[in-house]
C-alpha cells in the first residue's frame, strides 16, 4: 500500500491473502475423565497447525436400590432392567456390563439386565457390576464399577 493508503506501490507485486483451509484434524490425545484431549488441524495452504481441546469425559454411572418380592422369587427367576438398577450418563461409545466377580445368585447380560436366580432368600444383596464405555476416536475407553443393592422382601 502506498504512503497515502490508497493502493499498491507501483512496481511491487500484489500478494493476495488466501486464508486458511483447515483439514478435518487428527486426535493427538484422547480425552479421559481426568484430562482433556487434543485435536490438531493443519492448513492445506500454508501448513500452519492449530490445536483445539477435546472436553474431559464426564462419564458417570450410578447404582440404584432395587426391591424384589420374595413370593415371586420363590417361584421363578426375576429379571431387572438396566434402567431400574443403573443410571449411565455421557457414555462415549458402546456401553457393556458384566459382574465384577462371579456370583451364583446373579448374572448380568452385556446390555445390563440383571437376572436374580429363583429361590434367593430374604435379605439385602450387593452386586458389583463393571460398566464399560468402549470410547470413540476422541475419547479413551473407561470402566467404572458400581454396587447395586438388591433387597428381597
Amino acid at each position: 500500500i502506498d504512503s497515502e493508503g490508497t493502493g499498491p506501490i507501483e512496481g511491487l507485486p500484489v500478494i493476495t491473502a488466501k486464508g486458511h483451509a483447515w483439514d478435518a484434524g487428527v486426535v493427538t490425545k484422547k480425552a479421559t475423565v481426568k484430562a482433556a484431549g487434543a485435536k490438531t488441524f493443519t492448513c492445506s495452504v500454508c501448513k500452519e497447525t492449530k490445536t483445539e481441546a477435546i472436553a474431559k469425559n464426564n462419564f458417570t454411572v450410578k447404582a440404584k436400590k432395587v426391591t424384589l418380592k420374595f413370593a415371586k422369587l420363590s417361584r421363578k427367576k426375576q429379571t431387572i432392567k438396566r434402567a431400574k438398577a443403573i443410571t449411565v450418563k455421557n457414555a462415549k461409545g458402546k456401553v457393556t456390563y458384566k459382574l465384577a466377580k462371579k456370583n451364583k445368585s446373579f448374572t448380568v447380560a452385556k446390555n445390563g439386565k440383571i437376572t436374580v436366580k429363583k429361590g434367593l432368600k430374604k435379605g439385602t444383596y450387593k452386586v458389583k457390576i463393571k460398566v464399560t464405555a468402549a470410547g470413540t476416536e476422541e475419547y479413551a475407553p473407561l470402566t467404572k464399577t458400581v454396587t447395586v443393592k438388591i433387597v428381597v422382601k
